[in-house]
């Protein structure tokens, strides 16, 4: 069963790697998974399509009799701190914004996320630890004080902080004894380099699971630059705002029905659609449900057929 759901494709994107996972679920012993997320003053849909995902490959992994904690991490500190991208206040107001709608995403479909601040997990003294033997490591070894610039996206490269994050990120992943990192298709530019960072310096080689990119509704326009960026990366599930497309977005928790149907009605990327519907199928499977829907190819038909269900599965809990 476990293998089947990591082989959806209309899902996911790439899994590193199923025969590690499925190695993990035959021993018996604990697995602990996580994901990370930076914030905004929204609160996507999506989040919640990656929350119920990991309901649900943590209901399949006990079933297996293992015992899982899954920790969804709120980079806090790595906003405020380390890309000085937001003042401390607006972060804390947000993270209170985002931790309530995660533990309501939690209470109505059944879950046992756990929540974890980047900036209190930084001050433990593992944390630290574990940091200050990567910034040795970066200082001693050429060679992988180079791979790890190589994982810092080039417009930040020049910024004589930036080698911090990907150092921090794996202290992050390491403190928290990670198995499985969930994540969008953005990350794998991360996680596929960390993956080599962890094994060079003796940490936890964790495997990683992404998703299917995802796509605005609505009928924005867009540069063709920006088109080219999502058609390789899709837009952040963790920020609303991402690539400046709120208003293309889908927000359970801000958004009136109306607004939502009309996006819906007005979309013209059947994939925005179709990521819709896979959401609806989790929480299908979380509930013990079979989808019972016949999803249409005709885009005009998906547009009733999503709105229906967004109804039925979301809207109705977050009114």
């Amino acid at each position: 069963m476990i293998d089947q759901f990591l082989s959806n494709k209309n899902l996911i994107e790439l899994v590193l790697t199923s025969d590690e996972i499925l190695e993990m679920s035959r021993k018996n012993r604990g697995i602990r998974i996580m994901m990370g997320q930076t914030f905004d003053e929204g609160q996507p849909i999506e989040m919640l399509k990656y929350v119920v995902f990991i309901m649900n490959l943590s209901d399949l992994l006990s079933k297996n009799g293992v015992e899982v904690t899954a920790n969804l991490l709120i980079a806090d500190h790595f906003m405020t701190e380390i890309n000085e991208d937001k003042h401390r206040d607006e972060a804390k107001r947000q993270v209170e914004s985002r931790i309530n709608y995660l533990s309501r995403v939690n209470r109505v479909y059944g879950g046992n996320m756990s929540f974890v601040l980047s900036s209190e997990l930084c001050k433990t003294a593992e944390y630290q630890s574990n940091l200050e033997r990567l910034k040795k490591k970066t200082e001693d070894d050429s060679k992988f004080r180079q791979m790890v610039l190589e994982a810092i996206p080039a417009d930040r490269r020049k910024n004589p902080g930036a080698i911090n994050y990907p150092l921090e990120e794996l202290a992050v992943i390491e403190s928290l004894r990670t198995d499985i990192k969930i994540g969008p298709k953005y990350e794998i530019k991360y996680d596929e380099p960390a993956r080599k960072f962890a094994s060079m310096i003796g940490f936890k080689r964790f495997s990683a699971i992404h998703l299917k990119n995802i796509y605005p509704l609505g009928n924005p326009s867009i540069s063709e630059e920006l088109r080219e960026e999502i058609e390789d990366f899709g837009v952040l599930p963790y920020k609303k705002n991402s690539k400046g497309l709120r208003d293309f977005r889908i927000d359970p928790v801000n958004d009136p029905e109306d607004k939502v149907a009309r996006l819906i009605k007005s979309t013209t990327d059947i994939r925005a659609l179709q990521g819709l519907v896979e959401t609806y199928k989790l929480i299908s499977i979380k509930r013990g449900e079979k989808f019972s829907h016949v999803v249409p190819e005709s885009i005009q038909e998906l547009r009733g057929l999503t709105t229906n269900l967004y109804n039925e599965f979301v809207g109705k809990n977050f009114r």
